[in-house]
């Protein structure tokens, strides 16, 4: 038995509403039997006050439609500037506006298939279109727009108490919620991003730490433990955060030794012991030696910094991925400060400069570049695929750019 039928009068007088009989007769005139169809008939007319601003249509898939349906939410997250950012819990969507070829008739309390009977006398409702679209959107899913996370918190990055009391010193500080108003990305991918930046919630606020003040706060950290024959392996951090607690904050310190340390999920002023990793602190060794100078005499660089890690760690070209370039082409070979931290989300923008810094690339060079831009439907190979040119140097394998570099 087919479904109600649906009768169309543009004419939106009430006087000129369809009768059952008129339908009937509409029906043999498709010859169609009564019997042939629901026993209701539904008569479709135009509102007199047709609303097509206020209503819009958002197509979404089915892991945002099982969102919706458990009472969740979707934001809209920017500012006034920005483009449309839809985010739910844990995934951001670009939102774009799409054309449809015909007209889409919203009908409030249109019934369809199965909530129809099949059974009863003829009946017939009146229905008017509340709106007549043509355009619907889109959700694309993206990457979170994380840029702005760390440029928020670099307008007061926090150098310590005494500098928290010193009103020339204050910037905007920024809580959980001040975040997820301006950032545009989901909950989930504002902490990832607050976690990738090694932020601090201090006081309410996000706050990153000045590098000069890490770098007095963790050399203190260092000196304790081996002032106390402490190993790097199980320092124990209740009693570090109470000695080092006459000169900061025991949050901070607590922080520092969770940023450095191997298991960082599990170190909290409750725990025992914390293994400070090797490759962390020969790493941030590094970036002490070298952030500030422009080139680097390889061999006067491993051997200086080779003399700043604490003793007993070993120092590894390896620990400075995405952190450092070093050129062997050069005579002497030379190294220079280059952090991923500081290059474009944009892809195209990132290969450019890429390029523009080093005009060939092995797959080891430049995966460290390019693994934070990885996604769903896309990986370092993918990447390379489109935005580089790959040929073979002195038998091995390199990546070029696709276009001259001026």
């Amino acid at each position: 038995m087919a479904d109600s039928l649906i009768s169309e009068n543009v004419n939106n007088e009430v006087e000129e509403e369809r009768t059952v009989e008129e339908v009937q007769q509409i029906l043999e005139y498709a010859k169609l039997k009564v019997s042939d169809v629901k026993p209701l008939t539904q008569c479709v007319y135009f509102s007199e006050d047709l609303d097509n601003e206020k209503l819009k249509l958002l197509e979404v898939d089915k892991k945002t439609l099982e969102v919706l349906e458990a009472g969740q939410s979707l934001v809209i997250r920017g500012e006034k500037n920005n483009s449309a950012i839809l985010c739910t819990d844990d995934r951001t969507f670009e939102l774009k506006e799409a054309e449809m070829s015909n007209n889409l008739l919203i009908l409030p309390d249109c019934v369809f298939g199965s909530d129809i009977s099949t059974e009863g006398p003829c009946t017939l409702t009146n229905l008017k279109v509340a709106s007549s679209l043509q355009t619907y959107y889109e959700m694309r899913p993206i990457k979170p727009k994380l840029e702005k996370l760390k440029l928020l918190l670099e307008q007061n990055m926090y150098s310590g108490q005494e500098c928290e009391d010193d009103g020339d010193h204050q910037g905007p500080k920024y809580t959980t919620e001040h975040l997820l108003d301006i950032v545009q990305a989901s909950e989930k991918e504002l902490f990832n991003g607050l976690e990738k930046l090694n932020a601090l919630q201090f006081e309410g606020h996000w706050r990153l730490l000045d590098f000069d003040f890490l770098t007095q706060v963790l050399s203190h950290i260092i000196q304790l433990a081996e002032e106390e024959d402490w190993l790097f392996t199980a320092v124990p951090v209740k009693s570090c955060c109470d000695v080092l607690g006459e000169l900061y904050h025991k949050s901070v310190v607590e922080h520092i030794l969770r940023i450095y340390s191997e298991d960082t999920e599990k170190i909290d002023s409750e725990h025992d012991i914390c293994k400070l990793s090797e490759d962390k602190i020969c790493r941030f060794f590094a970036k002490l030696t070298i952030k500030d100078t422009e080139k680097f005499n390889l061999s006067d660089f491993m051997q200086v910094w080779k003399q700043c890690v604490p003793e007993g760690m070993t120092t590894d070209l390896r620990q400075l991925e995405g952190m450092a370039l070093v050129n062997t082409s050069t005579k002497p070979e030379v190294i220079c400060y280059f952090p991923v931290e500081e290059l474009p989300q944009d892809i195209a923008q990132r290969f450019s400069i890429l390029f523009q810094n080093q005009e060939k690339w092995t797959l080891a060079e430049i995966t460290p570049y390019l693994k934070d831009l990885e996604g769903e439907k896309q990986n370092v190979g993918s990447m390379l695929l489109k935005f580089a040119r790959a040929s073979t140097q002195n038998g091995q394998k390199v990546f070029s750019s696709r276009h001259l570099i001026n």
